[in-house]
């Protein structure tokens, strides 16, 4: 008999991070730091690049997004094109959060704060909307845009003082608005460094205009002649043609018999922790820092900073660290910096205030406040939800079981669960399912039931998942079968089959298991929402063979429709919980007593259908399929019979389906569902003809079905054709 379980389930999150640029700088390392502190799940949406390859290495969900420029200043057509761009970019927040459906919103940066609060407010179910901005306002009409869509938030962060008196400086936000500075991690920093023996001034950073490295030089200059064997390293490279041009100036300008000999363009560094060691202190010349991390890591490494008494800066430094001097004052940098270097033992002094005024910003501590700040958002907007009655908002997704999950905080998530996936020539993907399993639902068994690899998958899924049951079936004897055979070895009340190449993103699919064993519960199969790498969403919950409204599929193409009707035909395109005919077999949920009921399995079926085959058996035995678009997961899609089938294999789509309708309706439905299916195609084909777009596939998928239309339908024994 299955284990009962006693506590299923951790409180659910998802969270959607979203940022307008690709570039990995001081504040997009933040980013991953706060959200990667999270509870719950995490999904990061940005363009290509150095930000989306780190948050890959960490192991977090990328959707990948257009790159946009980031100028939102200029003339009146630049302004128009930055008009466009964040409309675009507001179009792509809104699909995403309607795909993905995301308990919270995290908008990280400018741009996306302009956008993200009012494209989740028109949704059906709206998303707490945590907004992050860690930039000063450019100009009186952005400031008043901004102040205008952050008011819509559910929480603002800031990252300075400065930046939340700039943003809201009537204080219209209030307790909505937490300043959470950037944290340090202080025993990263505690390798000790061997100072360089000549007096060694580090400036660090991207190298950009209103950073000011060209005041770094004028101060540079004019110490050295208090100083004679002061030396600049500038560490930091431009990130875009403006800082091209700024670089080539800035050499241009080291080459002058003043600074002659007395500068080194290191570039970027990989690490900039060495550098500090060496220096003697860091000096920092923007005028108006929203922060500063760099003056963050000076102090951690014992090293201390000359920084404008100004923006983000103003808030770190202090006397007992460091010196500030008048933003834009080159000389008074000039002389912030004889001092500094030449009073004996001031290094070493301000040095160690240094490492004590870093401990002022913990990472933990910092990680923590934007959590609680996070999830304080998600109940508000829960709360305010439930006030309103909006129970397709948030109640449904609960499925009534919510405050059994809240007492069940402690719980291992997952635990009353098995996860059954059947391999073949799967290793790289199972790897991934199976991490992402054992970060989001750690307290599940998981079976692999491997049919007849020839790459090593179950040596891969033992390598990845030490505790899981591997199960080598010895020959392909295909997807029924041996799923049936992982099946058999569940203990645990709930089954999940998955496919080997789903990925997690949270720990949904323990809420449906939650709702399963809810005391009364119905007895159902429960289809998650599956989404593409891309974050679109997967026709993964389809009508019954014998629906009438499949004819109006036939004739009006759903995209075509009203998009409060394309769930009738499409029910995967549905925001709401509702009944299929039949779901595809990539991610089922259902009671383990109820799948060895069902088989679950016909095992006559080698390969496709065996799903609608599982639907239709279900209903016919009272079990009802639904949709729940309430839990996700991320689906590769056909990941090993593309390459089997060198591509989609219509012909055995369309025999199997037929087949299966036939065996379980009869001849005619099979007929019936022909006809429907062939005048699908021909309508497609008429369609994309007069808008000249290819046909290619509609005219393969109606070739391979009047191909296969005479052929008895029925199931005959299993074979690998």
């Amino acid at each position: 008999m299955p284990r009962t379980s006693h506590a299923l389930v951790l409180p659910l999150v998802l969270t959607l991070a979203v940022t307008y640029t690709g570039l990995l700088g001081g504040a997009e390392r933040t980013l991953l730091d706060f959200t990667g502190g999270l509870p719950g799940g995490l999904v990061l949406a940005c363009p290509e690049g150095a930000l989306a390859d780190r948050a890959r290495s960490e192991g977090v969900r990328v959707v990948t997004m257009r790159a946009r420029p980031l100028e939102l200043r200029g003339g009146v057509g630049e302004r128009v094109a930055a008009g466009r761009e964040l409309a675009g970019h507001a179009r792509e927040v809104r699909r995403l959060v309607r795909e993905v459906r995301p308990d919270l919103l995290v908008a990280w940066g400018m741009r996306t704060a302009i956008v993200a609060p009012a494209t989740a407010a028109g949704l059906d179910r709206r998303p707490a909307v945590l907004v992050r901005h860690v930039d000063f306002l450019p100009g009186p009409s952005i400031a008043r845009l901004v102040r205008a869509a952050v008011a819509r938030a559910d929480r603002v962060s800031v990252n300075s003082q400065a930046v939340g008196r700039d943003l809201d400086p009537d204080g219209t936000l209030g307790e909505r608005l937490s300043v959470i500075s950037p944290g340090i991690d202080l025993p990263a920093y505690d390798a000790e460094w061997e100072p360089s023996p000549a007096p060694e001034v580090l400036l660090l950073g991207t190298l950009m205009p209103w950073k000011r490295p060209d005041l770094a030089l004028e101060a540079v200059a004019r110490a050295a002649q208090s100083v004679p064997r002061l030396h600049l390293t500038i560490a930091g490279a431009p990130m875009n043609s403006e800082g091209e041009r700024l670089v080539a100036e800035l050499r241009r300008r080291a080459a002058r018999p003043d600074l002659d000999g007395r500068v080194t363009f290191a570039g970027e560094l990989p690490d900039p922790r060495p550098a500090l060691g060496q220096a003697w202190c860091l000096l920092h010349c923007a005028d108006r820092e929203p922060f500063g991390n760099v003056v963050l890591q000076a102090l951690a490494s014992g090293r201390p900073v000359v920084a404008p008494a100004a923006g983000g800066p103003a808030e770190i430094v202090d006397e007992s660290c460091g010196r500030l001097y008048p933003p834009g004052d080159a000389g008074a940098a000039a002389a912030a910096l004889v001092e500094v270097l030449n009073t004996p033992g001031l290094v070493d002094k301000l040095g160690d205030g240094g490492r004590a005024r870093a401990g002022w910003f913990e990472a933990d501590e910092a990680r923590q406040r934007f959590a609680e700040l996070a999830t304080e958002a998600v109940a508000e907007r829960e709360a305010a939800a439930r006030r309103g009655g909006s129970g397709a908002a948030r109640g449904e997704r609960l499925g009534g079981a919510r405050g059994e999950r809240s007492r069940s905080h402690a719980a291992r998530q997952g635990a009353g669960m098995a996860l059954v996936t059947v391999t073949h020539n799967s290793a790289a993907a199972v790897e991934r399912l199976l991490r992402s399993a054992e970060v989001h639902l750690p307290g599940a068994h998981v079976i692999v039931a491997d049919s007849g690899s020839s790459d090593g998958s179950a040596t891969a899924a033992r390598a990845a998942a030490p505790r899981a049951t591997v199960v080598q079936l010895g020959e392909n004897v295909g997807f029924g079968r041996a799923s049936n055979a992982g099946v058999a070895l569940v203990e645990e009340p709930i089954c999940v089959l998955i496919n080997p190449d789903a990925e997690l993103v949270d720990g949904s699919l323990a809420a449906l298991a939650a709702d399963l064993l809810a005391p009364g519960a119905p007895e159902q199969i429960l289809a998650p929402l599956m989404l593409s790498p891309d974050g679109s969403r997967q026709d993964t919950g389809h009508l019954d063979p014998a629906s009438p409204l499949l004819l109006l599929k036939a004739l009006v193409p759903p995209a075509a429709l009203p998009r409060r009707l394309q769930p009738l035909v499409d029910p995967w395109r549905s925001q709401r919980s509702r009944r299929v005919g039949w779901a595809v077999a990539a991610c089922l949920v259902a009671p383990t007593d109820t799948l060895r009921r069902l088989g679950p399995f016909d095992e006559r079926i080698f390969l496709f259908a065996e799903d609608l085959d599982l639907g239709l058996r279900a209903a016919d035995a009272g079990v009802d399929t639904v949709f729940r678009p309430d839990a996700r997961v991320v689906h590769q899609d056909a990941h090993s019979t593309s390459a089997a089938f060198d591509g989609e294999p219509f012909e055995l789509l369309a025999r199997q389906r037929r087949a299966v309708i036939g065996e379980l309706r009869g001849q005619e439905a099979a007929r019936r569902d022909d006809r429907i299916w062939a005048l699908t195609y021909l309508n497609r084909i008429a369609l994309k003809t007069l808008t000249r777009r290819p046909t290619e596939r509609e005219r393969r998928q109606l070739a391979a079905l009047r191909r296969v239309r005479d052929e008895p339908a029925r199931l005959g024994e299993p074979s690998e054709s």
